[in-house]
């Protein structure tokens, strides 16, 4: 039976079982038995079948996948990605092999980098880990009223409007999702336009279409705000999407914002 940790582990203790698989490089092996990462509430969460070591380690393997490709440190990105195996050339290299080419994307020497910055990259992937899984709420804590849907789906079910607490519940829960998926959509179109500029022999016209896509997203972060302060008046933390279980006040990190200082 696997566990689910009721709390993320230390960054510490994140960092030390992350050096297993930096050192066999992804993806994450079958045998791959560490409870510490395979524990995590955000792994658990996106198994397919909890319970089942694989089906979590292949959870495991997309989460870590995910995170290295949106590394918070540009200028060592494509550093971390090489010594995690998961950059183009890298995979099924060895360590030693996957350092100096890390190294080298840094500007950095090989010693160095093993003693100095392989240290915070692992460190760094590790606090990424670790925020993800202050996202998700572990089951068996005090829960809504009971629902038949598990609140991902678009089809209505009975239980859904058998009574008027019910029907108010699924609905600011239908909207609040929307509006998560809507300020994701809009936080990708402001990035996707910052690359690929709307029309780059026209300066004017891609800057107000880069206008409209900020404003649109500031839109959404705000109905995302007052949505949340509703729900969780009304139900508290634990919010439902399909088998996982979210902090509501976690939402705007889960749809990729991060607020700015003031």
């Amino acid at each position: 039976m696997q566990t689910t940790q009721t709390t993320p582990p230390p960054v510490e203790d994140i960092a030390r079982s992350l050096r297993r698989i930096a050192t066999a490089g992804l993806p994450v092996a079958p045998n791959f038995d560490d409870e510490t990462l395979l524990g995590l509430r955000g792994v658990v969460a996106r198994s397919i079948q909890p319970d089942d070591r694989l089906s979590r380690i292949k959870a495991l393997d997309d989460l870590l996948a995910r995170l290295l490709v949106n590394y918070p440190d540009d200028a060592l990105g494509e550093s971390a990605r090489i010594l995690f195996a998961l950059a183009p050339g890298s995979r099924g290299a060895n360590l030693t092999t996957r350092r100096e080419a890390a190294a080298s994307a840094a500007g950095r020497e090989a010693d160095h980098f093993r003693k100095r910055v392989e240290p915070d990259i692992i460190a760094a992937v590790a606090w990424q880990l670790h925020r993800d899984s202050q996202n998700y709420i572990p089951r068996g804590r005090a829960v809504p009223p009971p629902l038949e849907s598990s609140g991902d789906t678009p089809t209505i079910r009975v239980g859904d409007v058998a009574n008027k607490e019910a029907a108010e519940h699924q609905e600011l829960l239908s909207r609040l999702w929307a509006h998560v998926y809507a300020l994701r959509a809009e936080i990708l179109r402001v990035e996707r336009l910052k690359t690929w500029p709307h029309d780059p022999t026209e300066p004017d016209t891609s800057a107000r279409i880069l206008a409209e896509a900020l404003a649109a997203r500031d839109y959404e972060v705000d109905a995302v705000k007052q949505l949340i302060r509703a729900y969780t008046d009304l139900y508290g933390q634990r919010i439902a999407h399909g088998e996982a279980e979210f902090d509501a006040e976690a939402l705007l990190r889960l749809a990729g914002w991060q607020e700015r200082p003031v």
